[in-house]
């Protein structure tokens, strides 16, 4: 099954700063995706937290997780999600996180996690605890006009308040990667982070163009100017939220070629790579060109 993935990526601001972000991230961010499943997650009744084998089929179920670091080493704490333990949430984000998350999900026939309805997280990675992203994954299937309206508006309330050094929302990719990563290089996020707001990480349907990358094409004038994209709105650090077209499934052929002329001044060099079509993969979304 294909997945969605909207994320932003940006710095680290300290551990305070951080814990209320994630903390809105993670629970009022899901209740904006998912506005009924989340709040019945939580006040759902008939299931016992100690063992998934006891989960009645049928109702939702989910969970709450952090990894934490401390001294070193890192420990990774769980918890069902309910009402009870999302204050144990909280406290978790207090401390030095490298990975929290939440997450729904349908118990399927059998009393086991079956289809995963959201998953959002909020992670730095080992090789650059610098930097901070913020995602949200949910299946392709249930990511009509209404999940897009919603994860709009969500990546955009976000980006006003934490000045992105890039933010999309894309088909999910191994290892966090845009497509222009995955088919360009290099190899890692990490290996591109340090310069996203110098080179633009990819790009996408929906996508915030980082303030210092905005200016080099234009501010937000500029970049209305290119092409006939359907939203162009400049953010408060100066940032640029472009979304090519009105839905998720209109972003090929003439409006990828748009993108990419935009763009393609602030993309690191290199002609993207042709890899086997997989069947139940996402299609590509990449104008097979090298910048140069």
């Amino acid at each position: 099954m294909r997945e969605i993935r909207c994320e932003i990526d940006t710095e680290y601001r300290g551990t305070e700063a951080l814990a209320d972000l994630a903390w809105r991230w993670l629970t009022e961010g899901a209740e904006r995706l998912e506005g009924e499943s989340f709040p019945a997650a939580l006040d759902s009744t008939g299931q016992v937290e100690e063992s998934l084998k006891k989960s009645v089929p049928g109702l939702l179920w989910g969970f709450l997780s952090a990894h934490i670091v401390s001294r070193g080493r890192v420990s990774n704490r769980s918890r069902v999600l309910t009402r009870k333990n999302l204050p144990m949430l909280r406290k978790w984000l207090a401390l030095d996180v490298q990975l929290a998350e939440t997450a729904v999900y349908w118990l399927d026939d059998q009393g086991m996690p079956g289809g995963e309805l959201l998953r959002m997280g909020v992670a730095r990675d080992e090789s650059s605890r610098d930097r901070v992203r913020f995602s949200a994954d949910t299946s392709e299937r249930r990511f009509g006009p209404a999940a897009q309206a919603s994860m709009t508006g969500l990546l955009r309330d976000f980006s006003q308040e934490v000045d992105p050094s890039y933010a999309q929302v894309g088909y999910g990719l191994s290892l966090g990667r845009t497509e222009h990563e995955e088919r360009v290089g290099p190899p890692l996020p990490s290996m591109t982070l340090p310069d996203s707001r110098r080179l633009l990480r990819g790009y996408e349907w929906l996508m915030v163009i980082p303030c210092e990358i905005a200016a080099q094409l234009g501010g937000g004038d500029g970049i209305a100017a290119a092409g006939d994209f359907h939203r162009v709105e400049t953010l408060r650090d100066g940032a640029v939220l472009l979304q090519v077209t009105p839905e998720f499934g209109g972003f090929t052929g003439e409006a990828i070629e748009w993108t990419w002329q935009l763009v393609r001044p602030v993309l690191r060099p290199g002609m993207p790579k042709r890899f086997d079509s997989d069947p139940g993969g996402p299609p590509s979304r990449t104008w097979y060109a090298d910048i140069a």
